[in-house]
């Protein structure tokens, strides 16, 4: 994408009007309101790609521009693309980001700034602010959460309490962490807002695609990063358990700047031992879904998983820890769902559905019958709309 430079030196895309002259969106003598101004800060531009892409291109009323902590080549509908580079770990390299993103901010002076993830969020929301914009904070999965270890959860709950005291206004995906914040007085009620999350469901119920991969045996996949937040290694004892019951595929990139990435040991000792088929990036993860039998996700922390909700609405079942988010994805009466960190409850339940193919397509049924009807992201984005509005009205 071609970008050009304003006064300040901030890349911008063509077409895009750096520094506005004022921060209202009331119309002028001169024509028509001119639309209002939104920024979406992330760490990451597979932030931006995986979750925002569709909100971007259907929420055309607003003039969008991203700022992202590494190239983000291909902004969907126009969105215009400022580079400020942020460590996903915390280091004293983030001084200087936010010093950057703070000066950036101020001069563009959006209507609002939008945060997602940790880092993105912890710079952000406090140089929004600064800047005088209106700062939305939206909490993927809360750091602070039910189950989670002491120690870990006194970090987040600091971590927390600092985002959501910098914001104007904080939406959740997870119900549970709409009933939870408040409660650990990490946010007021009055300003949370329940966002949700989705997807593009007629991606996922429509004709499906042809398969990726096929195997004389059935296929148990895990769509994910390969990190151990996510339960890489719990999957990777899984295959190891049940070898030769079924083919074990992983679909998703390595992050080797993770603190918790999988080792290069772990994962090379799995794909030569044929354990585990590693597939790494993919564009469309539709085919590989259709190509599974069923779909494990043994996450130890989620917001609202998308990838559960592609698969089941793919008709494939999901197995998965009991944590939250993921329990309001997969219905909790189902049977899918193992403890948390229980590695042979887990094992128990997809050792089941191997052994029983129609128990396995009926659950399967029953994950899309869960799923179609709550999933869609076009609640996400008419909620997004109606806090926008809010944000209008305050302007």
């Amino acid at each position: 994408m071609r970008v050009t430079h304003d006064e300040s030196g901030a890349d911008v895309a063509p077409g895009k009007a750096a520094g506005a002259m004022a921060s209202t969106s009331r119309g002028t003598d001169q024509g028509p309101p001119r639309p209002r101004r939104g920024c979406r800060v992330v760490t990451t531009s597979l932030t931006a790609r995986l979750l925002l892409a569709n909100q971007l291109r259907s929420l055309r009323e607003i003039d969008w521009t991203v700022v992202s902590g590494d190239a983000y080549d291909d902004p969907p509908g126009g969105a215009a693309v400022k580079v400020i580079p942020i460590r996903r770990e915390f280091a004293l390299a983030d001084l200087r980001s936010f010093v950057q993103l703070a000066r950036y901010l101020r001069h563009e002076r959006f209507d609002f700034v939008q945060t997602h993830t940790p880092k993105a969020s912890f710079l952000g929301l406090p140089a929004a602010r600064m800047a005088g914009s209106h700062a939305i904070y939206t909490i993927h999965g809360a750091l602070y959460f039910a189950g989670n270890a002491r120690m870990a959860n006194l970090l987040g709950w600091c971590f927390e309490r600092w985002c959501c005291a910098w914001a104007d206004r904080v939406l959740v995906q997870s119900r549970e962490d709409e009933r939870a914040l408040p409660v650990a007085r990490i946010c007021s009620r009055a300003k949370l807002g329940y966002l949700g999350n989705g997807i593009v469901m007629d991606r996922f119920v429509g004709p499906t695609p042809a398969p990726a991969m096929r195997s004389s045996l059935p296929i148990v996949m895990m769509v994910s990063r390969l990190v151990a937040e996510k339960g890489c290694a719990d999957f990777l004892g899984l295959a190891r358990s049940l070898a030769g019951q079924a083919r074990f595929v992983h679909v998703g990139p390595a992050e080797h700047d993770q603190r918790d990435a999988l080792g290069e040991e772990e994962v090379a000792e799995a794909r030569h031992s044929g354990t585990v088929d590693f597939v790494g990036s993919v564009e469309d993860v539709r085919p590989y879904l259709a190509s599974a039998t069923l779909v494990v996700l043994p996450s130890y922390r989620e917001g609202i998983p998308r990838v559960a909700m592609e698969a089941a609405a793919m008709g494939r079942p999901v197995v998965a820890y009991d944590i939250r988010g993921v329990r309001e994805v997969i219905d909790p009466e189902s049977g899918l769902l193992a403890p948390r960190g229980d590695r042979r409850e887990l094992a128990n339940v997809v050792a089941g559905l191997l052994k029983d193919p129609d128990r396995c397509s009926a659950l399967g049924d029953r994950c899309r019958r869960w799923v179609v009807p709550r999933f869609s992201e076009d609640g996400v984005i008419g909620r997004l709309r109606a806090a926008y509005a809010v944000v209008g009205e305050a302007a």
